[in-house]
């Protein structure tokens, strides 16, 4: 098993402000019920989740949906998620998402084949959620609520910005 501290790894400091409204977030991959889940599980967060099935479903999702953050895996037919991610950097509409390399493979392959800056942080597939969950609080940070509530305290995954009660 990998080291916990490699599951997740931010490789930029860019961040998404979302102030005032609900994070989209696109979860792109070819396992169609993998993909659904983890839609689910984030919708669950107070994220408006959407999902793409493949690389060119994924492109025409996130200018439809102009997401906050793409969760992109890397292998996928037709077209793979590097090159996913470099067709969302040169998009006006999307150049400013997060992208997340979301992969079973291991983040020194993904940050070797990536280009500069195509992705912003990496995910391995496979492992519990609470480092995902980490990493999104670090990119567009936003409070964690259970319906028009705050969430409990046992349940306050995700921080609360600063000056929010």
């Amino acid at each position: 098993m990998p080291s916990l501290a490699r599951l997740s790894i931010r490789w930029t400091s860019r961040f998404r402000p979302v102030d005032n409204r609900v994070p989209r977030v696109l979860v792109v991959d070819d396992n169609c019920s993998a993909a659904d889940a983890l839609a689910t599980f984030l919708g669950l967060l107070q994220f408006e989740s959407h999902t793409a099935y493949s690389g060119a479903a994924a492109i025409i999702a996130a200018r439809a949906s102009k997401p906050d953050i793409v969760l992109l895996d890397i292998s996928m037919p037709e077209i793979d998620g590097f090159a996913v991610a470099a067709t969302l950097r040169r998009d006006p509409l999307t150049a400013g998402c997060i992208v997340v390399a979301l992969t079973a493979h291991d983040g020194d392959f993904v940050q070797a084949r990536a280009l500069t800056g195509q992705f912003d942080a990496y995910f391995q597939k496979g492992f519990g959620l609470d480092a995902l969950i980490a990493l999104l609080a670090e990119v567009v940070p936003h409070t964690l609520t259970v319906g028009d509530r705050p969430a409990p305290a046992d349940m306050q995954l995700l921080p609360t910005r600063a000056g929010s009660t």
